[in-house]
């Protein structure tokens, strides 16, 4: 039985669920995939649930991507692939000599996937995070009635959604190259996927059951009534940043497993050392050391960010009104800006055998 994207080839060198997300989807429909990983191997690999769930049907070559030799071999690959998935931060490819204006020197028709937390440009593109600080930023967590803190989304749908979108991104820019010739750099923003989805509503649900995470990985009350939301998962050198700057020395050079069996110890200590300071003087100190931290922010607050209106997720439709644009940006062909939905029946009459009528924009 022919799958339908055998014949598709792919080099996936992300390392984070993401990118893994996007090339399983690919993958499971047929796609060759090949995993370039560093020495050492993938960072999911030490978390089996999640390696082995996200990375079947693939195979794995291991390049040292600092070696000019492996590099070189790279570069092989590119010219005979379609499509390179990486989830860098910002920069960071270009520095190891597989950015894509690098890439698409080797081959023009090359569709090349970036995939981070906010995005290859904006205010916050070098912000680092995890799943919850997309989330803070995007103003999904739940805010319970009582004046608890703000609950994240019990899904990973930053983790999820993010790999949905790059795998739809990919799929439509592999498209146009093979019409065109022309490649196309499909730049996939977790957040702003996140906020496309909750704007539209007018709530969140409430009541996702909380889970106990390790400490460094939760919403913490601020001075003044803010919440600030840590993204200190497996990093151990975020978590030696934070236990510095919070004067917690004693827990420096605590492992995850570490922290987690001292949870009822250390949680304590860090909510009173958040409610000694207001939300943005956190963010602002904390965020500048390099600790993964984000402002919890209403939806309200997440829709008037700068970033947001800056990547263009956020912007004015034709009648004024702010509105939610396309998730992903396309540096070679733009997507179209929000428009006007048609009316009951308007311009399907002669299904696809009709070019579909312009609206305004």
């Amino acid at each position: 039985m022919t799958e339908l994207l055998a014949g598709l080839r792919v080099l996936d060198l992300s390392l984070w669920q993401p990118g893994h997300t996007a090339t399983q989807l690919l993958a499971d429909l047929g796609a060759d995939v090949l995993k370039i990983e560093p020495p050492g191997g993938d960072r999911m690999r030490p978390i089996p649930d999640r390696f082995l769930n996200f990375n079947s049907h693939k195979r794995s070559l291991v390049l040292d991507l600092k070696l000019e030799a492996d590099r070189a071999r790279l570069h092989q690959l590119v010219a005979q692939a379609e499509v390179v998935v990486e989830g860098f931060k910002p920069g960071v490819a270009d520095r190891l000599g597989a950015g894509y204006a690098q890439l698409r020197a080797v081959n023009p028709a090359l569709v090349y996937c970036s995939i981070s937390g906010f995005g290859q440009t904006g205010p916050l593109a070098q912000t680092g995070g995890h799943e919850q600080n997309y989330q803070a930023y995007a103003g999904v967590m739940s805010r319970p009635p009582n004046g608890a803190a703000p609950m994240p989304a019990a899904a990973l749908m930053g983790d999820q959604g993010g790999g949905l979108a790059a795998a739809f991104g990919i799929l439509a820019a592999v498209l146009c190259a093979r019409r065109t010739g022309q490649g196309e750099h499909v730049d996939v923003s977790v957040a702003d996927l996140m906020i496309s989805w909750s704007a539209p509503m007018e709530s969140i649900e409430e009541g996702a059951a909380r889970k106990q995470r390790p400490p460094g990985m939760g919403v913490y009350p601020a001075a003044g009534g803010g919440h600030v939301a840590l993204g200190v998962f497996s990093e151990d050198h975020a978590w030696d940043l934070l236990c510095r700057k919070l004067g917690l020395e004693q827990f420096v050079g605590l492992k995850i497993a570490d922290r987690r069996g001292r949870f009822a110890e250390i949680q304590p200590l860090l909510q009173a050392c958040f409610a000694t300071r207001s939300r943005e003087d956190w963010v602002a100190d904390l965020g500048s050391a390099g600790v993964p931290i984000a402002p919890v922010l209403a939806l309200d607050e997440a829709m008037e960010l700068p970033h947001f209106w800056k990547r263009g997720v956020i912007a004015r439709g034709p009648d004024g009104e702010r509105r939610i644009a396309h998730p992903i940006r396309y540096v070679e062909h733009p997507s179209r800006p929000p428009g006007l939905a048609p009316a009951l029946g308007e311009g399907g009459e002669a299904g696809f055998d009709k070019a579909r009528p312009e609206r305004p924009s």
